[in-house]
C-alpha cells in the first residue's frame, strides 16, 4: 500500500510539471472533462460548502480512453460526496478533510510489458501471483483518490466506504 501511495505521489507531482506539455488530442480531453464534471464538482461544492480542487493527469491520457465514459466515472465520485454532505455532521467532517478529488488516469503496465515482448505466460488482467486487485479509490493528503481503470463497476461503493473511513476517523 505504500508503494502504492508513492507511485501516487509521483503521478501527482509530473501531473503539474507536464501540463503545459501536452499533446493537442489531450489539450481537448482536458477541456472536454472539464466541462463535463462541472456540474457535478458545483453540487459537491454546494453540498458540503467548500471549494474542491480537480487533479488530472492528461498527460497519461491516450486515444484508448475515447468513449470509454471516465467523465461519468469521475463524476460518481463527486455524486457520493454531495450525497455524503446532506447530513450535517458529515459535511463538517468532509470541508475539513477533502479538500479535492484526484481521478488518475492509469495504465495497464502489465498489458504494455507484455506488447512489447517483455513478458510471457500470463493474461494482462491477471496478475502473476493472482492476487485481487484493491479499491480504486483511496484517500492521500485531503485528495480523493480515484484511479481510474476502464470498465469500473464499484466507483461509488468504494467512494462512500472511503468516505466513511474519513468520517470514523474525523468523529474520533
Amino acid at each position: 500500500m505504500r508503494l502504492q501511495h508513492i507511485v501516487v505521489a509521483m503521478v501527482l507531482l509530473s501531473t503539474s510539471a507536464l501540463a503545459e506539455e501536452l499533446k493537442p488530442f489531450q489539450k481537448e480531453a482536458k477541456i472536454a472533462f472539464e466541462k463535463s464534471i462541472a456540474s457535478a464538482l458545483n453540487d459537491a461544492n454546494t453540498a458540503c460548502g467548500t471549494r474542491l480542487k480537480v487533479k488530472t493527469n492528461f498527460d497519461w491520457y491516450t486515444k484508448d480512453w475515447d468513449g470509454v465514459g471516465y467523465e461519468d466515472a469521475c463524476k460518481e465520485v463527486f455524486r457520493v460526496i454531495a450525497a455524503t454532505c446532506e447530513r450535517p455532521e458529515h459535511k463538517k467532517i468532509l470541508a475539513k478533510k477533502v479538500t479535492g478529488v484526484a481521478c488518475q488516469f492509469t495504465r495497464n503496465i502489465l498489458s504494455e510489458i507484455a506488447q512489447s515482448g517483455g513478458m510471457v505466460g500470463f493474461a494482462a488482467s491477471e496478475s502473476p501471483n493472482n492476487e485481487t486487485q484493491p479499491r480504486n479509490v483511496s484517500m492521500w493528503k485531503g485528495l480523493v483518490l480515484y484511479q481510474m481503470h476502464k470498465g469500473d463497476k464499484t466507483i461509488a461503493d468504494d467512494t462512500r466506504a472511503v468516505l466513511q473511513d474519513v468520517l470514523k476517523a474525523g468523529s474520533r
